[in-house]
């Protein structure tokens, strides 16, 4: 279990934004047998599918539809509904502009009210970090190319804020839908320690065997002590490293943007606002089956820094509507020591859940 996981992407991929479609056709009777080898041995739920009887109900019918049907429900049950069977006309169908986007800020940030947009206070930095997926259908080296030009989107959309009046900043994950976490990671890097120890850990997988720690350094996202991404260039640092951080997340974060809803968990001065997020805070390994379909197994429970996580829904510190999410965050922000403001005459933000940040 332990080594396919280290061997696999380890990515949280493509969580909600397949949900709901349906397979195009049944894998090959050599593609089932290798599909069910794998999850049987290393889905995170497996104890929740009876696999004998699963294969002996795959025998009795010739059917795809009845196959496909079989095959879907035992993932389903399997993963908690994050796992996936993606067939090869399915991955083409996937393939847009999305997959490639190199401007890390627009796909979140379409989806946001203008109104809501205009409320931002100027000493206040704002990223939005929207899903982003690797297009698989690529080279090697054009994909780790393409992921680190999407990560650099997010720095340069940083950097090119971060003029030495910002005292705190807004990263807003309410559009994130999932996809690879490592370009991600990668992209709010300069935003993850809060003036701690730039080395430390924020985040780690539980494969049942033990947790894999994952972090950014440096340059680089590391994850089990390999590296998973890098810049290829000294990394940004924040003129002010420990100014404070909001956190925007709602129902459609999911995936990987649950991932780095976790890696924010545990900083210093960082308080999250809206919704439980979508639940699939789980990690996937792509696996391309003999066919050419892609089976997303789903092996491990994601976790912050301080290994607090379940694979289920995160709430936020602060429950607000989608209206409000913003507004409080600012306000928050605004009376946070560093930006040295206070507001007699507000109304308190107190903490949900567990408080931990």
């Amino acid at each position: 279990m332990r080594k396919m996981i280290k061997e696999a992407a380890l990515v949280a991929l493509v969580g909600t934004m397949v949900a709901g479609g349906a397979m195009a056709q049944a894998p090959t009777p050599a593609a089932q047998q290798q599909m069910l080898g794998l999850l049987e041995r290393g889905v995170l739920y497996r104890d929740k599918v009876d696999w004998a009887k699963l294969r002996a109900d795959l025998a009795a019918t010739s059917d795809p539809s009845r196959q496909e049907d079989l095959l879907a429900d035992a993932i389903r049950r399997s993963s908690a509904g994050h796992g996936k069977w993606i067939s090869v006309e399915r991955q083409a169908a996937m393939r847009t502009p999305q997959g490639s986007t190199i401007d890390a800020t627009k796909s979140a940030s379409a989806a946001l009210p203008a109104a809501a947009a205009q409320m931002q206070n100027p000493r206040l930095g704002r990223v939005n970090v929207g899903p982003y997926a690797t297009d698989r259908s690529l080279p090697r080296a054009d994909r780790f190319a393409r992921d680190r030009q999407w990560a650099q989107g997010l720095q340069a959309e940083i950097r090119s804020q971060d003029d030495g009046s910002r005292c705190g900043w807004i990263v807003d994950l309410r559009g994130n839908t999932g996809g690879n976490m490592w370009p991600m990671l990668l992209g709010v890097g300069p935003l993850l320690h809060g003036g701690g120890d730039p080395g430390q850990q924020v985040g780690t997988f539980d494969t049942g065997d033990g947790l894999q720690a994952w972090g950014y350094r440096n340059d680089a996202v590391w994850n089990d002590d390999q590296v998973r991404i890098s810049l290829g260039a000294s990394a940004y640092v924040l003129k002010h490293p420990d100014a404070p951080v909001a956190v925007l997340q709602s129902e459609r974060t999911a995936s990987s943007g649950e991932a780095i809803v976790l890696a924010f968990r545990g900083r210093p001065d960082t308080r999250s606002f809206g919704h439980p997020t979508a639940g699939y805070s789980t990690g996937n390994s792509p696996v391309q089956l003999v066919d050419g379909s892609l089976l997303l197994l789903t092996g491990s429970v994601m976790k912050d820094r301080n290994s607090v996580g379940d694979g289920s829904r995160i709430p936020p510190d602060v429950v607000a509507d989608d209206a409000e999410t913003l507004r409080l965050a600012e306000h928050w922000l605004l009376q946070q020591p560093a930006c040295g403001e206070t507001s007699a005459g507000s109304v308190a933000v107190e903490p949900y859940g567990n408080g931990s940040h």
